[in-house]
């Protein structure tokens, strides 16, 4: 099974802001891997418990992607950084 998954602008400046080099190799993987096989285990895909529709995946042991669902097997990439950036700022922001 694959999915879609779709960055917004939002992603970008996040990727763009963990700067070049393995943090942001890590995340492009991640996202990679979960266009592939999104229940990899690795991935630790999981729903996000207090925003019903956002689930996140792990691109390292720091850093977690943030992934809105818009379909049966297609999603937006929303957030990218490290666990207290992407928990507690990105939906303070929403």
């Amino acid at each position: 099974m694959s999915v879609k998954v779709t960055p917004t602008k939002a992603f970008l400046r996040d990727l763009k802001r963990i700067g070049r080099g393995t943090r942001q190799d890590d995340a492009i993987t991640a996202l990679e891997l979960f266009i592939v096989n999104p229940f990899a285990s690795a991935l630790n895909f999981e729903q996000v418990r207090s925003r019903k529709g956002y689930f996140s995946i792990r691109a390292n042991y720091h850093d977690r992607i943030i992934l809105r669902s818009i379909g049966p097997s297609a999603y937006e990439a929303v957030a990218v950084g490290n666990h207290d950036y992407v928990y507690v700022s990105f939906f303070r922001r929403k």
